[in-house]
């Protein structure tokens, strides 16, 4: 076996040896190598988008326009960003304020909202939810992976 196998050694060093075929150039090479590197992920831009307030309904105020003729406990705030919106209703509880919410539109599937240093991640309706957040102005962001909402001077009274 020995025999058999060193003959066929034999014989590719041979053909190693009369090989006479010239390398490709250097540049195709390099060009080669470079087809397979694997390329960081350029970072992207964050789009911040600063959300108006389009409706504030308090309650026990009377809502001139709308149809419901009794007053709901909690206030209920519309903030517009563009494609997106933010449904907030704010109820006062014995341990400061529950804040529930929902954002409207796409791009926020997964993403994560902030207030005072409290996280809450972002439900698969787009819900999200806070509970005895203290009195006072707030800071309110919507994280997606490329865009975040911004809601500045919540104040919570």
């Amino acid at each position: 076996m020995n025999n058999a196998h060193e003959q066929k050694l034999e014989h590719i060093i041979s053909r190693m040896q009369s090989d006479r075929s010239v390398d490709a150039p250097a540049d195709v090479l390099k060009y080669a190598r470079n087809l397979f590197r694997t390329r960081a992920a350029e970072p992207a831009l964050l789009q911040r988008f600063v959300a108006v307030l389009k409706a504030d309904l308090a309650p026990n105020r009377a809502a001139f326009g709308e149809r419901s003729a009794a007053g709901g406990a909690a206030r209920q705030m519309l903030f517009d960003s563009g494609e997106n919106a933010i449904d907030l209703r704010v109820t006062a509880t014995d341990g400061g304020f529950e804040i529930r919410g929902q954002v409207l539109g796409g791009g926020f599937d997964g993403g994560t909202v902030l207030i005072g240093g409290a996280v809450s991640a972002i439900d698969d309706m787009g819900g999200f939810r806070f509970e005895a957040v203290a009195a006072g102005e707030f800071v309110l962001t919507v994280r997606g992976d490329s865009s975040e909402i911004v809601i500045e001077g919540l104040i919570l009274k």
